[in-house]
């Protein structure tokens, strides 16, 4: 990208913030950040939140490790008491507290559940895994996170139908940025 891409800005807001400030304003317990080794821009960021529950920060010492560094970093930092940890993705400008706490509520109607949204049965993000699994998620390597955990236990998992509630745009490329930057909120642009 040429550039940190979480604190490129969407609506005068870095996506960083867009995507903390949706889990702030849900029904989810505590929200942690995972954040490189150096990530002064981002934490400075965070300090432009519109919500005044800030999420906590913990680093991952490996990111060239892959996205399932991150997972295993942030799995590790909770509460070994919870029932379950909800994976969100930094870069998806869109996701909101409705939709996350769409899937809270069915997860704490099914607690040894993954609770998987869906656009048009195409599995998206975030997703929630139970505790039970999370010996799984911590051995999981490279550059994924838990998508073998969903092969691998079909009968785990609860798909839940987002339709046109939800545009899960991320932004990997420029391009990706340039097009949400200037889609307008609320339209679902053209079908990926």
């Amino acid at each position: 990208m040429g550039s940190p891409k979480l604190l490129l800005e969407i609506e005068g807001e870095p996506i960083i913030l867009k995507v903390t400030a949706a889990a702030a304003e849900s029904g989810l317990d505590r929200v942690t950040l995972v954040v490189g080794p150096s990530c002064e821009d981002l934490t400075a960021a965070l300090k432009r939140s519109r919500t005044a529950r800030q999420p906590r920060i913990v680093r991952n010492p490996r990111p060239e490790q892959g996205m399932s560094s991150s997972m295993r970093v942030g799995i590790d930092s909770v509460n070994p008491q919870v029932l379950g940890s909800m994976i969100l993705l930094g870069d998806q400008p869109w996701v909101t507290f409705g939709i996350i706490d769409r899937l809270l509520m069915v997860f704490r109607q099914q607690k040894d559940k993954m609770v998987v949204p869906t656009i048009r049965s195409r599995r998206t993000t975030p997703v929630i895994f139970p505790a039970l699994l999370f010996p799984e998620l911590m051995k999981v390597t490279g550059d994924q996170g838990g998508r073998e955990l969903l092969k691998h236990h079909p009968d785990k998992v609860v798909e839940i139908e987002m339709g046109g509630d939800y545009d899960d745009s991320d932004v990997d490329s420029p391009e990706d940025f340039e097009r949400i930057r200037t889609k307008i909120p609320g339209n679902k642009g053209p079908e990926r």
